[in-house]
């Protein structure tokens, strides 16, 4: 008997969304046929090299010559214009929707894609992340229609206001680490610090302060540029594997799901300075973690001084366990099958 058909929306922004999607689709294979939907072709050619994925690129909604206003998520749709652009891709989505029957949409970012799919007939599963989404109309609504909603991290640290926890399903923080042996010779090099850089890059003076005590070594990873720093520092740039690059159990990150359930996984002690992102979403989910003692908060105004004073702290810091889960991937396609399959 053939499997219904599941529509996975990607989003390109970012590491962390086909992170997950190479995690979640082989567990989703078990009980559906999986056709991914991207809006970009990066992503579309990444997903077809990494998977034998079907991939439905729906069209650009932006005239070519089209200047996206500043985004304010104070009214609906407000970057989508007035021209026949957003029509086309609509039209691409419906064709899809009725080639393919879909059983569901399970959909990992913009809103928009979630109420057009809901207003043409599939049950939308709607991803879940940090941030204050309920200032934005677009957002609100799609929580609101969503048939379920998905929230890949654990119920303990959702954030107080968030009004639709009542049909969310929490799996626990999706790693790729999760279960994995720790090396713990890496566990005993306190002194050594690793700063993890995310999709964007620090500006060099705040890297300066935070690496001026000569006293530790500091391993930078993911810098996109050379940075002129100390001989106490390392840089490596881009990292194939996190968990051999990273000496130590000290590292200061950015706020992003997938890095921060990679990190904990490795079981190591954080110090987040989240990057500014829509939503704000990895400045609450940074607090989120701080107020529950599961990590430490700093802020790029930080001094050297102050960045001493946390990296010690950190040292010495004894963060709450167990947040992620070998079988996270396997809970949400077992409850997608108890819902569509």
């Amino acid at each position: 008997m053939s499997k219904p058909t599941l529509f996975y929306f990607v989003h390109a922004h970012g590491n962390g969304h086909r992170a997950t999607f190479n995690m979640l689709y082989p567990a989703l294979l078990e009980f559906f046929e999986v056709i991914a939907v991207t809006t970009n072709n990066e992503i579309t050619g990444y997903l077809r090299c990494m998977h034998s994925v079907k991939v439905l690129e729906l069209p650009p909604k932006y005239p070519d010559d089209y200047i996206m206003p500043e985004h304010t998520f104070s009214k609906a749709f407000e970057v989508t214009p007035y021209a026949v652009e957003p029509a086309q891709r609509a039209k691409a989505l419906a064709e899809a929707i009725e080639r393919y029957r879909p059983k569901a949409f399970y959909c990992d970012g913009v809103p928009e894609l979630a109420i057009m799919v809901r207003g043409m007939g599939v049950p939308v599963v709607l991803v879940h992340l940090h941030g204050d989404i309920m200032n934005d109309p677009t957002q609100v609504f799609a929580h609101q229609l969503a048939d379920h909603i998905i929230a890949h991290f654990p119920s303990c640290i959702e954030q107080e206001e968030y009004q639709f926890a009542f049909k969310t399903f929490y799996s626990g923080y999706i790693s790729k680490y999760a279960g994995r042996d720790i090396d713990q010779n890496s566990l005993s090099e306190i002194g050594n610090v690793t700063v993890l850089l995310g999709y964007d890059n620090y500006n060099e003076h705040i890297l300066k302060n935070i690496t001026q005590d000569e006293n530790t070594h500091f391993t930078i990873i993911g810098n996109k540029q050379n940075y002129s720093l100390g001989n106490n520092c390392t840089l490596l740039g881009k990292v194939d594997n996190i968990s051999e690059a990273i000496v130590g159990e000290v590292v200061v990150t950015a706020a992003g799901q997938n890095t921060i359930a990679e990190l904990l996984s490795l079981n190591k002690r954080l110090i987040l300075l989240p990057e500014p992102r829509p939503y704000n979403e990895q400045a609450v989910h940074a607090s989120v973690l701080a107020n529950k003692g599961i990590a430490l908060l700093a802020e790029d105004i930080f001094s050297a001084q102050q960045w001493q004073e946390v990296i010690a702290k950190a040292k010495t810091f004894e963060p709450e366990k167990n947040l992620t889960s070998t079988s996270s991937t396997q809970l949400i396609a077992q409850q997608m099958k108890e819902w569509y399959a």
